[in-house]
């Protein structure tokens, strides 16, 4: 399975600075609060169509948020988890269901106080049968009778992100999805990757979708998709309904999407109007882009590991933007700024590992400067793939998932005199490490 490692694509000396900046990591505050009732008050919120009320702004799964991360969010007050079983997309759906265990928090544990969260099944399972096998699948990871939301990841297979021929089509699992909403086992399902001729097949389905997730940023709003949600829901206001409303949430409202656009630095990031906008209010550019976001409709669900950034980003509404500039942000539509394309580093190895050292997982991790442990990604069975580009003298060490005793199955150092393309079987050679 290809797994685009974007921050793997940086020169040894400046890993460090993207992995602490972009995904959050190692900036932990030991003074941290949870977020006050005045925050929680302050939050927009939707009510779905099955009646369950959810808040505008989640935590996202992806970027390898694992159990720790997940923890902190709950302990900061987050209500809304996103995740998914696509291990090799940098979820880890099993360790969200350990968090919500551990802290009590999930529906049948009868708290009025319960923490949502949405799965998405990835579309290498697509099909009738394969459906109802990914949803007991979630039950069991997340360790729960019933599953809040159940999103179908991507409608389709394309390129190589699925590892093998689906069993069937989008429609015939989202009629195990509806089976699955009329026995209780799913209480609200949707899909990801949305346009407008998709949306008027899943609107003559028996059980329209409740929640649809498509890509939303500044530079890139979904505009006249989002209007037909935004007229759906309207006209559903008017009858005194919620049955046929739609929740739009967006993946990647930070930017990240634009790394796999060909960008080298994130233009959401880096824009210097919003910029302006967040140093006048002494406040980060997600906090901005999360409130202009919610403002006009869009669930937010901006992924991190750092309970310094979760809480920031629950603190999003201590400020109002003006209409003026929520009109500055509706502006840069469309209007990413011009990418200006780099040589290739010679130093650069596109690599794909092997799993051939355990029957299960195996975690793979970079080894940083300080001789530290980063996670990459993981080969979840024999013969699995994971894909990335690193560079010349970078090395990885591969463990057995779960393994806490600091065992190695294997260690591997790039050298790029084998080629700017590289394929290496990894064995279990723990005996002689």
């Amino acid at each position: 399975m290809m797994l685009p490692v974007w921050l793997l694509q940086c020169s040894p000396c400046a890993l460090l600075l993207m992995l602490v900046t972009s995904c959050g990591i190692g900036l932990g505050s030991s003074h941290l609060r949870a977020a006050d009732a005045n925050d929680v008050d302050t939050t927009p919120t939707f009510k779905l169509a099955n009646n369950m009320t959810v808040p505008m702004i989640g935590l996202g799964g992806c970027s390898g948020v694992r159990y720790n991360a997940v923890k902190s969010a709950i302990d900061l007050g987050y209500q809304f988890i996103d995740t998914a079983q696509a291990h090799s997309w940098g979820y880890h759906e099993e360790e969200v269901g350990q968090a919500l265990h551990d802290a009590k928090r999930r529906y049948q544990d009868n708290n009025d106080d319960f923490v949502f969260v949405q799965t998405k099944i990835h579309p290498q399972d697509l099909g009738y049968h394969s459906t109802k096998k990914a949803i007991q699948l979630s039950l069991d990871r997340l360790q729960v009778t019933s599953l809040d939301s159940v999103l179908i990841h991507k409608p389709r297979c394309w390129g190589d992100i699925c590892s093998h021929e689906p069993e069937g089509t989008w429609e015939d699992s989202w009629k195990a999805l509806e089976e699955a909403v009329d026995s209780g086992l799913v209480r609200s399902i949707g899909i990801c990757d949305v346009d407008n001729r998709l949306l008027d097949k899943l609107l003559s389905k028996r059980i329209a979708p409740m929640v649809i997730q498509n890509w939303f940023d500044p530079f890139h709003q979904d505009k006249a998709f989002r209007r037909r949600i935004e007229s759906i829901n309207k006209e559903q206001d008017k009858l005194g309904k919620v049955d046929k409303k739609i929740l739009y949430q967006g993946y990647s409202t930070l930017g990240n999407q634009w790394k796999y656009q060909g960008y080298e630095e994130n233009p959401v990031m880096t824009s210097i109007r919003l910029l302006a906008i967040a140093k006048k209010y002494g406040v980060s550019i997600p906090q901005v882009l999360i409130q202009w976001a919610t403002r006009r409709g869009v669930m937010v669900l901006p992924a991190s590991n750092n309970p310094s950034h979760q809480l920031s980003n629950l603190k999003s509404y201590d400020f109002t933007l003006t209409e003026k500039e929520m009109a500055s942000i509706d502006s840069l539509d469309g209007k990413p700024p011009q990418q200006l394309h780099k040589e290739r580093d010679t130093n650069e190895v596109d690599i794909q590992f092997t799993n051939h050292a355990s029957d299960g997982p195996v975690d793979v991790f970079w080894v940083d400067s300080d001789e530290g442990h980063v996670h990459v990604g993981s080969m979840q069975e024999a013969g699995a793939t994971l894909s990335l580009t690193s560079y010349h003298g970078h090395s990885f060490v591969f463990k057995k998932s779960g393994a806490d005793d600091g065992s190695l199955l294997n260690r591997h150092i790039v050298d790029k005199s084998f080629g700017s393309t590289q394929n290496h079987q990894i064995e279990d050679k723990s005996e002689e490490l």
